[in-house]
């Protein structure tokens, strides 16, 4: 019988994790005070940012990628695209509506990034059809009222996305491999995810 070889891992490590935030500029003197917060208590988690538009003008990161613009190394998509992907998550506050926010989540998302959306209590403005699904778990949406919520928010949803490291190997049969194929294409969906939904729903039903 022919057997196919499956590799599944989990590759975030709870060492050197990078993040990539995005949030409006349109008010940033007000909103500072707080991305400032967010960077500071990621910082304190551990990680290390990769963003530099809401950087204080002079900050050495800040300026390195404003030089890269400026010598047309590459385009602002090129480079904003290029940090998301080296990151292990994105944290975006939303509050204030922006286009560029949403397509960057949008483009952590299809990149099976862990996203974490940010928005205020108070905040008036409807949240994007895309907020309103969990998107197999790779979206968290919360909602704050001060700066403490804030810091909360981020340990337990830093907490959530750094298991620990697994790798490994296993065979499956020519049948498996068929339903799974044909499954994730009908569904529009990889073959991990499929495996992975497979695998939560038996544990659902299951414990032990």
């Amino acid at each position: 019988m022919l057997y196919y070889p499956l590799s599944c891992k989990m590759s975030i490590d709870s060492k050197n994790m990078k993040y990539y935030f995005t949030g409006s500029t349109k008010n940033l003197n007000e909103d500072s005070p707080l991305y400032k917060i967010i960077f500071e208590q990621l910082d304190l988690l551990g990680y290390m940012a990769l963003n530099y538009v809401h950087l204080i003008k002079n900050d050495p990161t800040r300026v390195k990628y404003e030089n890269i613009l400026v010598n047309n190394e590459l385009s602002v998509y090129q480079l904003q695209t290029s940090l998301i992907d080296q990151s292990d998550v994105l944290i975006a506050e939303v509050s204030r509506e922006s286009i560029t926010v949403g397509y960057q989540i949008d483009y952590a998302l299809r990149k099976k990034i862990p996203v974490l959306v940010l928005v205020n209590k108070n905040c008036t403005n409807t949240l994007p059809v895309m907020l309103t699904s969990n998107h197999y778990g790779l979206l968290t949406v919360e909602k704050y009222s001060s700066s403490e919520d804030v810091r909360q928010i981020l340990k337990n949803f830093t907490n959530s996305v750094v298991p620990d490291k697994i790798k490994f190997n296993f065979f499956i049969n020519i049948q498996i491999h068929n339903y799974i194929s044909k499954r994730a294409n009908k569904e529009n969906k990889t073959k991990s995810e499929i495996i992975r939904e497979i695998i939560t729903k038996e544990i659902k039903q299951n414990p032990v």
